[in-house]
Formats: C-alpha cells, sequence, structure tokens
C-alpha cells in the first residue's frame, strides 16, 4: 500500500475511529499485563480458575470392619442379596444371586436382571463390569475362594444377617447407594402400617400369644425373630410369644429358627400356630402324622381351630418387602375384619 493510498483512508472517518479503538484495546491489555503480582489489583475473574474436581469415590466402613473405597453414585449394582432392599430405594441392580429371584413381591421388578448363581460366578460378574458388589458377609464364610475373585472385580460391600432387617441392614445399604431420605420416608410409612396392626391385635386376641413351625421329614424348627414371619410377628407387630420362644429370641435377637423334638411342641406351642409345611412330597405326608398324635391334637391352638398354614414361597424371605407384605396378610389371619359376620 503506497502513502497516497494511506493518506486517503485516513481522511476516512470510519478508519480513524477504527485506528482509535485499537489503541484503546492494546492500551488495556497492556496495562494488564503490567500491573505487579501481588498488588492488590489483580482482576478478580473466577472463571479462569478451574473448578474443583467432585469426588467419584468414598471410603466407607462395612460390617467386616473394612474400608472400602465405592462409586458415590453406582450406577451397575451386583446384589449377592439384598436385591428387594435396593428395588425399594428405586434401584434395578444389573444382577443378583438367586435369592433375589425367589421373593414373589418384587418377581416382576427383577425382569432383565441377570444371573448370577450360587455360589456367585465370578466369570459372570466380570462379564457385567459391575461398579459396586453387596454380598451378605455368610458368602465370605462358604464362598471364600469365589469371593476372593470378585473383589479383583470391583468393590464389595458386605452386609450381616445377624442385625435388625429394617434399621439395620436396609438403612446402611440405602445411605450406600445415596438413598437414605427415600428409606426415611419407606420406614415411616411401614411403621404407621405397624402401629395400626398393634392395635388392631390387641383388640382382638389381647396377650394370646403366637408361635410358628415347620414340618419338614424328620425336622421340627420353631421360627423366631427373622424369616418366616418371625420379624413382623415379633418385632413388628409385637405379638407375644411362648416363654420358651422368647428366651430363644433373647439369646439370639436375630436368629431365623431353633430345632426342636416333638414332645417339646406343647411348650413352643402358642394360643395360635402360624404353620409352615410343603404342599408336596415328604414334607406333607410328615405332617400328616404329626396330626394323627395325641400330643398335637392336645394342644389348645389345635383344640380351638387357631391354625394359620403360611405359603412357603410368600414367607420364605426375610427382606423388607416380604416383611411388609405378610405382616398385613398375618394381621388379616389373627384378626380378620369379618370376624363378627353372620354372628
Amino acid at each position: 500500500m503506497n502513502l497516497h493510498h494511506v493518506l486517503h483512508l485516513q481522511r476516512k472517518p470510519g478508519f480513524m475511529l477504527l485506528l482509535l479503538l485499537i489503541v484503546a484495546l492494546l492500551a488495556t491489555a497492556c496495562g494488564a499485563t503490567n500491573t505487579p503480582s501481588g498488588s492488590g489489583n489483580e482482576p478478580q475473574n473466577a472463571a479462569t480458575e478451574p473448578a474443583p474436581l467432585e469426588a467419584k469415590t468414598r471410603t466407607v466402613v462395612d460390617d467386616l470392619d473394612r474400608e472400602v473405597e465405592v462409586p458415590v453414585a453406582p450406577e451397575r449394582i451386583v446384589a449377592g442379596e439384598f436385591a428387594p432392599e435396593l428395588l425399594t430405594l428405586g434401584i434395578k441392580p444389573i444382577a443378583s444371586g438367586d435369592n433375589g429371584f425367589k421373593v414373589i413381591y418384587t418377581l416382576d421388578e427383577m425382569e432383565g436382571v441377570d444371573r448370577i448363581g450360587d455360589p456367585p460366578n465370578p466369570e459372570k460378574i466380570l462379564e457385567l463390569d459391575p461398579d459396586l458388589v453387596v454380598a451378605p458377609t455368610v458368602f465370605l464364610e462358604i464362598y471364600p475362594e469365589q469371593m476372593e475373585q470378585i473383589a479383583l472385580i470391583a468393590p464389595v460391600y458386605y452386609l450381616s444377617f445377624d442385625q435388625d432387617p429394617i434399621h439395620g441392614i436396609f438403612v446402611k445399604l440405602a445411605e450406600l447407594v445415596g438413598k437414605s431420605e427415600e428409606a426415611k420416608a419407606w420406614i415411616a410409612e411401614y411403621e404407621q402400617e405397624a402401629e395400626a396392626g398393634r392395635e388392631r391385635l390387641a383388640a382382638a386376641i389381647g396377650d394370646e400369644t403366637v408361635s410358628i413351625f415347620r414340618v419338614e421329614k424328620g425336622r421340627l424348627r420353631i421360627y423366631l425373630n427373622r424369616n418366616f414371619a418371625g420379624y413382623m410377628l415379633r418385632s413388628s407387630l409385637q405379638v407375644p410369644a411362648p416363654d420358651a420362644v422368647t428366651a430363644e429370641i433373647e439369646q439370639n435377637p436375630n436368629s431365623s429358627a431353633v430345632q426342636i423334638s416333638m414332645e417339646k411342641l406343647p411348650e413352643f406351642a402358642g394360643d395360635h400356630l402360624f404353620i409352615i409345611v410343603r404342599e408336596e412330597g415328604d414334607d406333607r405326608q410328615a405332617f400328616e402324622e404329626i396330626k394323627e398324635s395325641g400330643l398335637w391334637n392336645s394342644l389348645d391352638a389345635v383344640k380351638n381351630g387357631k391354625l394359620h398354614f403360611l405359603e412357603t414361597d410368600k414367607y420364605y424371605g426375610s427382606d423388607i418387602v416380604t416383611i411388609r407384605e405378610t405382616m398385613k396378610e398375618a394381621v388379616e389371619m389373627l384378626a380378620p375384619e369379618n370376624a363378627d359376620e353372620g354372628k
């Protein structure tokens, strides 16, 4: 560009305005660059500072007192047990142990969930690529080799069955997956239902006792404070038990059952009997033989017709969904709403 051309452009007002703007911008940039560091006059430009990274994992302590680094927000959970609890919290596990498919109340929700088998299959779990595995402590006792391999695939958080299934297991699991508020809401509703059930039973049967026994070929068991109606009957509905049953529960508050001889049945039998016996095979035959005995027919519950038969598949679990649903049925068995009809 020759001098004549430059002088020609300078005569145009637009060019002069542009030139002044460029000079002003350069002066501003130089002033910011030359400001001494630490003078207190630095521009506070927070956008240029990198935002702190949110932690993706955290350290928790499981029921084996182990520190376990787990995801803050796990997305791919394998449930060796506790699938119903996760479903209650709005989390669908990617896979479950066999017991997760035995809870009839949540079976529809388990559609699409993979099976890891019993014992759990490490190769299957490796294929699933989980970010968290939850398992009962008993898995480490009975499947040590498999659990050691699984621990190399994903963090394993162990929960013990030897604690309250709602205020222990469920609360801990909810905290683990960041769903404590959802757990509190569920527990509040459950406690309201339990209180209503207690009031209804108090009015209907008063201080009459209830015991739960299961007949199998060659074995007679009394259930205590866990599965097969134990927890919901003892802890939730707080129905009185015979002294012999109470003594067993006091020795081990979270135990499942105790085996007794037929001769001891009168000590453990309550005013009402919840009876568990499979409808087919040797168990049914064993029960038919018991029914023919004089000892059986001498029980007050038998003479008064206060026998309540439980469906094995319904009452099998000790998960919170089974507890809640069977509690409703137990109240109806012991204190039916239509009890006074026809009198």
